[in-house]
């Protein structure tokens, strides 16, 4: 006669298991991040061309709305979690995001010619 206990203790590890597995990949996926470095904020600010062509890391809460460009795309002011000062990034249309002032997102970002921070990609944190 097969034992009666095997059904059960597999039903429970089912679950046991899954839920172990998801909480280690929400886990795994906040920690491993970008393979990017941190935004330089003294460096850009001393010298934002020597930057360009770089892609950084930039963790930010968005402030407001400089300007609305015409071919697409905005100009926002974010303050660096970092260091705490106010920069400048565009955000150009491919960007799809719904922005609201005092959100913080962790952004990928590249500086372009003269100095230019673009957001290549984000997504809150």
């Amino acid at each position: 006669m097969k034992s009666k206990t095997a059904p059960i203790v597999i039903a429970i590890l089912i679950p046991v298991i899954s839920v172990a597995a998801a909480i280690a990949l929400i886990y795994f996926k906040k920690t491993t991040g970008s393979n990017e470095s941190e935004f330089p904020y003294k460096a850009y600010i001393e010298n934002p061309k020597s930057l360009e062509g770089n892609n950084y890391l930039l963790r930010a809460e968005f402030e407001l709305q400089l300007a609305s460009i015409d071919g697409g795309g905005r100009v926002v002011s974010v303050r660096d979690s970092a260091s705490g000062k106010n920069l400048a990034v565009y955000i150009p249309p491919k960007v799809d995001a719904n922005i609201m002032t005092h959100q913080r997102y962790e952004m990928d970002v590249s500086v372009g010619e003269g100095g230019r921070i673009v957001v290549n990609s984000m997504q809150k944190f």
